[in-house]
């Protein structure tokens, strides 16, 4: 870890890529918007596909690749969570988890400078926790109706921001989602990614308006991050919204 502020911090955004291999065009929009707003750092991909990401993106400088087996679309999304198995994950100061279907809308160093503490940084969406989308199947009475009381929002497990020293809880959460496979639905890993952090009171939600998960219906967004959430590989609309966007918005 950087003790002085004058050296400049080691940051990595990671992404997950497999299952369908059309989202290497998500990806490369998802890069040119942080090339276009100035990210300089490392990029690395846990991924089936280094060959052909290679050659299809037009990268600064080599990202690192964590090579894993052909996956389904439940192992593809939840593969977020092993980048424990990174062998160079600790040489860094703060790291970024970002799904392919979201375009930058200004520097993430704005993000990386939020995480400050030993917590998952993370965003809300409008749904409560206790929701089944959420976390509700996993979730016992006595946390539905706390949550419930207490107004607490679920989580978009879409980008989050956290420091070397958390991810033993993603692993953690790894093993979680591994034993408890029959309350998976169709959000995947994130009711788990959801239980694990209120469970553990590990998370702060600043982040949440900075970041936009309705990427659908925005034609401007002057966050930091505009999320074309809308279900687990829809890739179809998700391209046509964001090239449009990036075409009106990064030329």
């Amino acid at each position: 870890m950087n003790l002085n502020k004058d050296v400049k911090e080691k940051n990595l955004i990671y992404f997950t890529l497999g299952n369908n291999v059309n989202y290497i065009k998500l990806a490369k929009l998802c890069i040119d918007s942080l090339y276009y707003n100035g990210y300089d750092g490392d990029f690395l991909f846990i991924t089936d596909l280094e060959t052909e990401l290679l050659n299809e993106i037009n990268f600064k400088k080599k990202p690192y690749f964590l090579v894993l087996d052909k996956s389904e679309l439940l192992e593809s999304s939840s593969n977020k969570l092993k980048i424990y198995l990174f062998d160079k994950a600790y040489e860094y100061d703060k790291i970024i988890f970002s799904d392919l279907d979201i375009l930058w809308t200004s520097s993430p160093e704005k993000m990386f400078n939020i995480i400050e503490n030993e917590k998952f940084y993370v965003s809300n969406e409008n749904s409560l926790m206790s929701e089944n989308w959420w976390g509700g199947d996993i979730l016992n009475d006595t946390e539905k109706k706390e949550i419930q009381k207490n107004n607490i929002l679920g989580i978009n497990a879409g980008i989050f921001g956290f420091k070397p020293i958390m991810i033993n809880h993603l692993k953690n959460i790894d093993m979680f989602l591994k034993n408890n496979q029959h309350l998976v639905n169709d959000c995947l890993e994130q009711p788990f990614f959801n239980v694990y952090l209120y469970r553990n009171k590990i998370y702060d939600n600043q982040l949440t308006n900075l970041i936009s998960h309705i990427g659908y219906y925005l034609t401007e967004y002057d966050g930091i991050v505009l999320h074309f959430a809308g279900g687990p590989g829809n890739f179809p609309i998700k391209y046509e919204k964001m090239i449009n966007f990036y075409n009106k918005n990064f030329k």
